[in-house]
């Protein structure tokens, strides 16, 4: 049995972290006057308004590009490309479609809770959609839980990942909801 499609949001949920993680880079400003600067905690998401693109390490990928403003939120889109030469898998069934490329689209959105270089912990929620054709991804996936992140490298990338509680939603008529958890794989960003 294949594993549900978690890589849309372990990609966008490593999007946003990139993004927060960037920021953290930063030079602190130079102190002005004659007196001793104050040493102030640096913050995960940083002092500025940081920009980021991000992948991740699953069964399928999301390419996310989003933005983290320094209050701690954070916004990303993505997109997910699903390739088939024989056509797409018909879920449940041994049959194949015509269609042979599907996309999904992902919004993703997250509040960091814990704010501390080098250690972000945030709330985060994604709605994973499928845009064209609906057989290769037949259901629209929302998916709320918490992200874990961190920057440890000297460079402006972020690694984390999460837990989060997936609901999906079938399009098609009589089916019900499922929900379960899931763990995304490996998310990855690079902050600009």
């Amino acid at each position: 049995m294949k594993r549900p499609n978690r890589g849309c949001l372990v990609f966008l949920l490593a999007g946003v972290l990139g993004g927060v993680g960037g920021t953290a880079w930063a030079d602190d400003p130079a102190p002005s006057g004659g007196a001793a600067p104050m040493a102030m905690p640096r913050k995960f998401t940083g002092d500025q308004q940081a920009f980021f693109v991000a992948g991740g390490v699953a069964d399928s990928t999301t390419w996310t590009i989003g933005t983290t403003l320094p209050a701690g939120v954070t916004i990303s889109v993505g997109l997910n490309i699903n390739y088939d030469g024989n056509g797409l898998a018909v879920p449940g069934t041994m049959m194949r479609s015509s269609d042979k490329f599907a996309f999904a689209g992902v919004l993703y959105g997250a509040y960091y809770l814990v704010n501390k270089f080098p250690i972000g912990i945030a709330i985060e929620a994604a709605v994973v959609e499928p845009l064209s054709p609906t057989v290769g991804s037949p259901a629209t996936v929302i998916q709320p839980g918490i992200g874990l992140f961190y920057a440890p490298f000297p460079a402006p990338i972020v690694l984390g990942s999460g837990l989060d509680l997936q609901i999906v939603i079938p399009k098609a008529d009589g089916a019900k909801p499922s929900i379960q958890t899931v763990t995304p794989g490996l998310r990855i960003a690079y902050v600009f």
